[in-house]
């Protein structure tokens, strides 16, 4: 579903959220290692620090970048094509998957790369169902999914982050197609 003329709140606030964190960090450098995901955070109860490492950028000015420039066009482009909730929950959860992942495979560091898969993720389902010749509409959402059980096989804390905006992706379009149906039914008995 496009839906034009929707103001991007979801992306531009978590755009300047993400980049006023990334500015803090370099004028309060003690931020991101308080921040960040490590192992001790559990048995300390900093369990708010799986939400807080999505805030900081560990690997420097290179992540700042790539995530944010990330952030802005995956996020652009599932706000355009879905629901504010669908792109919280897309963000909001495929970040905690891949930090809940980088407790196990990757115990310390930090950034909203997972998060962003999240939503790229999200974005390759919509790809796939657009209604369109192009072969990149096939290409790129297959290349999407087997990037993901890769990185997940190779315990890199992005592959479950992609899955689960994938799977999140399916299953919305899953439940699109089911309505769709019911209404056509609806529609064929009662002569709409």
């Amino acid at each position: 579903m496009r839906r034009p003329g929707i103001f991007p709140w979801m992306t531009l606030g978590t755009f300047a959220a993400t980049a006023v964190f990334a500015a803090l960090q370099y004028a309060v450098p003690e931020l991101a290692p308080a921040f960040q995901r490590e192992p001790s955070m559990l048995s300390e109860g900093e369990i708010w620090r799986f939400i807080t490492a999505l805030l900081v950028q560990v690997d420097g000015l290179g992540q700042i970048a790539l995530n944010l420039v990330a952030l802005m066009v995956a996020g652009l482009y599932v706000e355009r094509h879905y629901s504010r909730f669908l792109w919280a929950l897309a963000y909001v959860g495929g970040g905690l998957i891949g930090e809940t992942a980088g407790i196990f495979w990757e115990p310390v560091g930090g950034g909203n790369s997972v998060a962003v898969l999240g939503l790229v993720g999200l974005g390759l389902v919509h790809l796939w169902r657009a209604a369109s010749p192009m072969p990149a509409r096939r290409f790129w959402p297959i290349i999407g999914s087997m990037l993901a059980v890769w990185l997940t096989a190779i315990h890199n804390i992005h592959g479950p982050s992609l899955l689960f905006g994938l799977i999140l992706g399916a299953g919305q379009y899953r439940r699109t197609a089911q309505d769709k149906g019911s209404n056509d039914r609806f529609s064929s008995r009662h002569g709409g």
